[in-house]
């Protein structure tokens, strides 16, 4: 199954509608279409994606571009699960972001083995980020995650890897 994590709702939306597009429904706690709604543990048997930045999660809590403790968490949870085969998540770099988002991504991958389901990740920056697209990029890239600088093109390539890894 297709693990989406993501930090933003609109990079999360336009991945569900190219995942949704090639795999077929994606629950999510910002659904694309009524009847794909996440439960309120946020689990599905299926693919999944969902917006950590969401209103309902932020509720007395930091957003996860500052905090994102809560998403690392779940991606620990969906490395460690037999059935997650690909994890699809966003790095959102520059100024009121976590000082070097790359860094718990890629501790997690790292702890998670080299037997993990591959994470492919969207880095969405700039090389005027405070916090340095290019060592973002080797530090998630040096951790096993597959980088892109592009969303639509992260997307398309968790797709491929699921439809190639599931029967």
């Amino acid at each position: 199954m297709l693990r989406g994590l993501f930090c933003g709702g609109t990079l999360c939306d336009e991945a569900m509608v190219i995942a949704a597009e090639a795999l077929g429904p994606i629950t999510s706690n910002i659904p694309l279409e009524a009847g794909w709604e996440l439960a309120g543990d946020l689990r599905a048997d299926g693919h999944l994606m969902i917006d950590f930045g969401d209103d309902g999660l932020t509720a007395g809590r930091p957003h996860p571009m500052i905090d994102p403790s809560l998403r690392l968490d779940r991606l620990a949870e969906e490395l460690a699960d037999p059935a997650t085969a690909v994890v699809l998540l966003d790095v959102v770099l520059g100024h009121g972001a976590h000082t070097d988002p790359a860094a718990g991504v890629a501790e997690v991958i790292r702890t998670a083995g080299p037997d993990a389901p591959p994470v492919v990740v969207s880095l969405c920056g700039t090389d005027a980020d405070p916090q340095g697209l290019h060592a973002q990029a080797r530090a998630l890239a040096d951790a096993g995650a597959e980088v892109h600088l592009s969303n639509a093109a992260a997307a398309r390539r968790a797709v491929a890897l699921v439809e190639r890894l599931q029967p």
